[in-house]
């Protein structure tokens, strides 16, 4: 039976349609290429405009490179609101509201990639607190004012923005909040207050907290004196080193009878076990005979790297999530590791070992570039692949993640169950990002029928710098990157030390 002359209208119509379709796609793509490759030859200003018409086409790749542009200022003056405005729409529902603007405020704060401007940064901060009520920024805008950065100093406004924070449960704001109550800047002296929030942070683990309520309960300040708590304190910030704390603890054992002391020791170690095990509050102790009955067992192990010399390491926080206990295994020396920081947004948690050891460095780069060999080192599948670390290497396939995430690079690097946290290394074995995930064949099978072949992620090293600037402690003992270029055998050797295993226990 042969089609009607309408139905055969209709059918060459709509062929038509979908070649235009296929043609006009075909096009985008060989224009964003063409932009790509004016981009990489350094030709902005052909670069900038090409990418301009293709986002205005809500082409997506496009919108993310001209947010790029927008904020190095190549082929057109740095405009943030613009870097800001096309990252939105790049990523469209995925964007999370405040996190550009945070992310923003800290470029500029620490200068990670030009000079410091604390007056943009302090604008960026304000922009996430009103979006989102960020705590992080609005622990930030507390510190801006408090040291008078790129503002007028300013104790009032200082303190309300820590307790904003603080209210959020900010443990830095929370601290410096007591330290509001304790100087009287910006709100009236109030002891009581300040053992308030001291206390809320120090039962987290705060040294700092630690050692001001054993000075406070030293001096009768806020709370009844009591030199069995003083002691308590003070030796609780001492064990994680604070030298003026050991100090003071030796000080006041002499004020302490054989008793006492021995009541205030029980007492230490039953808050650090709280301190240690927070999904756990309701025991003081561990069962008498807790090792006999049910040895603590392993729920999983990934890689981590340290970044100090003094045992500050970086993994995934998907790999100790949950965990009653970490430890790091370094070499054949296996240690308890504190959990310092963790970054529910970016999947990345900092912790803390004791001893002397090598520090890896972060690339001087900002970016990686797309087709750039890198490698990682990790424990993967340590049950059937052994102890030993393995090292694998690939290329850089895209500057984003999965559905153009900006966090993201896409590797080629064979990644398995135990690689997660380990480093993403350029050629000298600088940092450039984090291994966090492989793309899941279900869902992949699921949504395009085929399974994928490799695909895996990891986390810019900027976002994991972005984290480690809330920790000048931790920021300003950073090693200086690389810049001689290295034989691959010799930086392989010069990084090997630096991996280590985590192991989390249920």
């Amino acid at each position: 039976m042969s089609l009607g002359k309408n139905n055969r209208h209709t059918h060459l119509i709509a062929l038509c349609c979908i070649c235009l379709f296929i043609l006009g796609f075909s096009n985008i793509e060989d224009e964003y290429s063409s932009a790509m490759e004016a981009y990489k030859n350094k030709d902005f200003a052909k670069a900038f405009q090409a990418f301009h018409v293709l986002a205005e086409k809500n082409y997506a790749k496009a919108q993310l490179m001209l947010s790029e542009m927008y904020y190095n200022g190549e082929g057109t003056p740095k405009d943030y609101k613009q870097t800001i405005y096309w990252h939105k729409k790049s990523i469209g529902a995925n964007y999370i509201e405040g996190v550009c603007e945070f992310f923003a405020g800290l470029v500029n704060y620490n200068g990670t990639f030009g000079p410091k401007d604390y007056k943009k940064a302090a604008f960026w901060f304000k922009e996430a607190a009103k979006i989102s009520q960020n705590a992080e920024a609005e622990y930030m805008l507390g510190q801006i004012y408090c040291l008078g950065q790129g503002v007028p100093k300013d104790y009032k406004q200082a303190f309300h923005w820590y307790t904003e924070s603080a209210e959020k449960g900010n443990p830095d704001a929370q601290f410096m909040l007591g330290l509001s109550y304790f100087t009287g800047r910006g709100v009236p002296k109030d002891y009581k207050q300040a053992v308030h929030w001291f206390t809320e942070v120090a039962e987290k683990g705060n040294a700092d907290a630690q050692f001001m309520l054993g000075t406070m309960y030293d001096e009768g300040k806020g709370v009844p004196q009591n030199y069995t708590y003083s002691y308590v304190w003070f030796n609780l910030a001492a064990s994680q080193g604070d030298e003026k704390a050991i100090q003071f603890r030796d000080q006041a054992i002499s004020l302490l009878s054989p008793q006492q002391l021995a009541q205030a020791q029980d007492l230490a170690a039953e808050i650090q076990y709280k301190i240690n095990h927070p999904d756990n509050p309701d025991k003081t102790s561990p069962p008498p005979n807790a090792a006999s009955t049910s040895e603590p067992q392993i729920k999983g192990s990934g890689t981590g790297f340290i970044i100090t010399g003094d045992g500050y390491l970086l993994t995934c926080l998907h790999v100790i999530q949950g965990a009653k206990k970490v430890e790091v295994a370094v070499g054949d020396d296996i240690q308890q590791a504190k959990v310092i920081r963790t970054d529910t947004n970016n999947d990345l948690a900092l912790l803390k070992i004791s001893g002397i050891f090598n520090a890896l460095s972060f690339s001087p780069k900002r970016t990686a570039a797309m087709g750039e060999e890198v490698f990682t080192i990790g424990y993967p599948n340590p049950d059937l692949q052994g102890l030993n670390p393995k090292l694998t290497n690939g290329t850089i396939n895209s500057l984003t993640g999965f559905k153009d995430d900006l966090r993201l690079y896409q590797i080629s690097i064979p990644v398995q169950p135990g690689n997660s946290g380990g480093p993403l290394f350029d050629d000298n074995g600088n940092i450039y990002g984090v291994i966090v995930a492989m793309l899941d064949a279900e869902i992949t099978f699921k949504a395009s029928g085929s399974l994928p072949q490799n695909v895996n992620y990891a986390v810019k090293s900027t976002y994991a710098q972005a984290m480690l600037d809330t920790l000048p402690e931790v920021a300003e003992k950073l090693p200086s990157p690389v810049t001689q270029n290295m034989a691959f055998d010799e930086a392989v050797k010069r990084v090997g030390k630096s991996i280590v295993m985590v192991l989390a226990y249920k």
